[in-house]
């Protein structure tokens, strides 16, 4: 089993950039989920779950041009749905993501900002299972994990044998701890991959099981993992499962 690719996800909500090689940092990828947008009134991170109202959101890009400080504002490029590209150090970012939102936003450094847990890992032969009729590709990108798997030979959900276990990938360890479950984001359009409303009746049809032993079965796709021990991973790295 090998690291098929590789994404980071600078801005929480925001779509991600393909990178060939990451660290894995005590609190996951280096330079991922480092900066939200905040809701103004509320001061909530605008999230696309929330898909009514920021669900936009995902249909924007971002990306780090520089990893030398990944908080540095001038090193993050925002990309928006109409092709306008903007540093996160210009003035204008926070006029336009509200333009964007319709409601008046900011874009904030926080501390990594995940819903569930530091990494998210996706196989090719739990996208393939699916059958969603998109390429590969583009079924991969719609659950936005950081890491995917390729695995030769193997079919249906494997990574969901995973939990409990020490998966090694490059000089990395993680440590598989719940299945993914999923939700409405899966059914809404970013970047090249199309709104599809039947998706979460499509995962419920395929892999309805519990996310953590004892829990009620939820629509999973992919697993969630804390790290173990830190270390780089490249695209092409050999994966084992202990």
């Amino acid at each position: 089993m090998l690291i098929r690719e590789l994404w980071r996800y600078p801005v929480k909500s925001f779509g991600g950039e393909p990178v060939r090689s990451a660290t894995i940092e005590a609190d996951g990828l280096r330079g991922d989920h480092l900066w939200a947008v905040v809701d103004a009134e509320t001061g909530a991170v605008a999230g696309a779950k929330k898909s009514r109202r920021f669900g936009v959101l995902l249909t924007c890009r971002a990306r780090l041009i520089d990893d030398t400080d990944v908080r540095d504002r001038a090193a993050l490029e925002l990309t928006l749905p109409d092709g306008t590209a903007v540093r996160g150090d210009d003035s204008s970012v926070d006029t336009l993501l509200s333009d964007l939102t319709g409601r008046e936003v900011r874009l904030e450094a926080r501390r990594r900002t995940y819903d569930e847990a530091h990494l998210h890992l996706l196989s090719t032969s739990a996208v393939e299972t699916l059958e969603t009729g998109d390429p590969v590709d583009v079924a991969l990108r719609r659950f936005r994990p950081q890491i995917v798997l390729d695995a030769p030979g193997s079919h249906g959900f494997v990574e969901d044998s995973w939990l409990g276990r020490s998966v090694a990938l490059g000089t990395a360890t993680i440590a598989p701890t719940t299945r993914t479950a999923r939700c409405v984001m899966v059914t809404l359009a970013h970047q090249e991959v199309p709104a599809r409303r039947e998706m979460l009746r499509t995962v419920t049809a395929r892999n309805l099981v519990p996310n953590l032993p004892g829990a009620k079965p939820a629509p999973c796709v992919g697993i969630y993992a804390s790290v173990r021990a830190c270390g780089d991973v490249t695209v092409g790295d050999t994966v084992t499962v202990r």
